[in-house]
C-alpha cells in the first residue's frame, strides 16, 4: 500500500481495497495510499469489522498465518460467531511475498540504482573503517555516507564489528576500538522507495596505527 503508519490493517477484496486506521494517521494514510479507500476506525475490533463484513457480505476472510497472532484470530472467530455472521477464516501464508516475487520495471529501476548506491559508499568507506576508530564511529560514518549519495534511509541497523565480536553475525556497534591485524564485519544496505540492496563485508585490516 505504500502506508508506512504504524497502526493499520489492510483489507482487500475483488472489488475494494481498504485501508482500516485511526485518526491519528488518517491523513498520512489518504497521502501515502491514494489507491486506496482509507476508513477511520471507531471503537474497537467487534465494532467497525462487523459493519464492513456486513455492507461488503463478505463471505471469506483469507488472514496471514505467519504474521496475525492467535490472540487476534481467536478475537476474529469470537466477533463472527457473536454476531452469528457466515464467514469462514482462511489462513494463507506468502501472499504479499509471492505477488511482490515478480519485479515492475520501476522496481528493478531502483534495485539497480540501489547496488549502484552500495558499490560507491563501499568504495569509499574502505578507507575510514580502519585502526583507530570505534565500531560505533564506523557504523555512524557509514550511515553518513549512505545518505550523503542519496539513499532515503538504511535498510537495518548498520553492523560493524570487530576482533571477537565479528564472530557475531547480527553484532551491535560499541565503543570497541578497531585494531590492526584483525577481522571486521561491516554489514549495511541503503532504502530506496522501500528497496534495499544489502552488502556483508567481512575482512582484515592491516593498517598499523601511524602516531
Amino acid at each position: 500500500s505504500g502506508f508506512t503508519g504504524s497502526s493499520g490493517w489492510l483489507l482487500i477484496s475483488h472489488n475494494q481495497a481498504i485501508l482500516a486506521t485511526d485518526f491519528r494517521y488518517t491523513e498520512q494514510a489518504g497521502r501515502e495510499a491514494p489507491d486506496f479507500n482509507v476508513i477511520q476506525l471507531k471503537g474497537d475490533l467487534s465494532d467497525w469489522l462487523p459493519k464492513l463484513v456486513s455492507e461488503f457480505r463478505w463471505r471469506r476472510l483469507g488472514f496471514e498465518a505467519n504474521f496475525v497472532p492467535f490472540a487476534v484470530y481467536h478475537r476474529l472467530g469470537k466477533i463472527i460467531k457473536s454476531k452469528r455472521f457466515k464467514v469462514e477464516l482462511i489462513p494463507t501464508t506468502d501472499l504479499v511475498e509471492n505477488l511482490r516475487s515478480i519485479k515492475e520495471e520501476n522496481e528493478l529501476r531502483f534495485i539497480a540504482k540501489a547496488v549502484e548506491l552500495t558499490a560507491a559508499v563501499f568504495a569509499q568507506i574502505k578507507s575510514i573503517i580502519k585502526p583507530g576508530i570505534t565500531e560505533k564511529e564506523a557504523a555512524w560514518e557509514t550511515e553518513k555516507r549512505l545518505r550523503e549519495n542519496g539513499s532515503d534511509g538504511i535498510a537495518f541497523d548498520i553492523i560493524v564489528a570487530s576482533g571477537p565480536n565479528s564472530a557475531l553475525p547480527h553484532a551491535k556497534p560499541t565503543k570497541r576500538t578497531i585494531c590492526p591485524n584483525e577481522p571486521v564485519l561491516s554489514t549495511w544496505g541503503p532504502g530506496l522507495m522501500d528497496i534495499a540492496a544489502i552488502l556483508a563485508a567481512p575482512y582484515v585490516l592491516v593498517n598499523q596505527i601511524r602516531p
